[in-house]
């Protein structure tokens, strides 16, 4: 991933998926949804992070390593 999402940008991608979360929790008792749609919210925040935060060598990098590795 190149560019880190800014913070309006994280909040606009959770309310293009409100809808979803929302026909979900239907399959869940009354009380429980709005702890559970929280807890939804939060966990795609977390999951973002932590995917953002993985920095993966290209394609070339990528070769250049296993070879360097293969000649060792």
């Amino acid at each position: 991933m190149d560019k880190k999402l800014s913070k309006e940008e994280l909040l606009d991608l959770i309310d293009s998926l409100n809808p979803k979360i929302k026909k979900s929790l239907k399959n869940t008792n009354y009380q429980d949804r709005s702890d559970l749609e929280q807890e939804i919210k939060l966990k795609i925040i977390e999951s973002y992070e932590k995917i953002a935060a993985i920095e993966a060598p290209n394609f070339e990098e990528f070769l250049a390593e296993f070879f360097t590795k293969q000649k060792q």
